[in-house]
């Protein structure tokens, strides 16, 4: 009986991990692309290793206009020719015009977060990552985001595209 346990249970914790993995590709390869303007943060930490703190230009604006205490946590953004998203509103019920769509942030310690907050990266490949300007994402259809990778000023990918969850 102890056997059939812990085999069901390292079954069970299979299907768990195919299924996140599944979830993630599946993001990867259907979602949206959208870039997102970063806002300037420390770039490293020795006790992590090489990343670049993120912070996003639409969460500083939310917490500017005294959005902290908004209804929802999922907002509406505008897409300009270049896939760069501007926040136009909250996401309360309505119906979103052609080059809209939604995003969901979440308040957290009285901050607004969008996507992830740290990208990490291989020891000694930093400076190539000073012209992050835009975090590249893929966006689902109900608002949910997985970083892939970060642009420069002129929309170019930089470095290696990897997920970031």
């Amino acid at each position: 009986m102890r056997r059939l346990a812990l085999v069901l249970t390292g079954l069970a914790i299979l299907a768990g991990i195919n299924f996140s993995v599944w979830r993630f590709e599946r993001a990867m390869s259907s979602g949206e692309v959208v870039l997102l303007r970063l806002a300037p943060v420390d770039p490293r930490s020795l006790m992590q290793g090489d990343y670049m703190r993120l912070n996003y230009e639409i969460a500083r604006q939310l917490v500017s206009l005294g959005q902290e205490k908004a209804a929802t946590d999922t907002l509406v953004i505008r897409l300009d020719e270049h896939q760069v998203a501007h926040w136009v509103t909250d996401g309360k019920a309505q119906a979103l015009e052609a080059d809209q769509r939604l995003l969901q942030a979440r308040r957290q310690d009285g901050q607004w977060r969008i996507g992830p907050d740290a990208y990490f990266f291989e020891e000694g490949t930093g400076e190539q990552f000073e012209a992050a300007r835009y975090g590249e994402f893929r966006l689902q259809a109900d608002g949910k985001t997985l970083l892939v990778g970060l642009r420069d000023e002129q929309f170019k990918p930089i470095g290696h595209i990897r997920a970031a969850w």
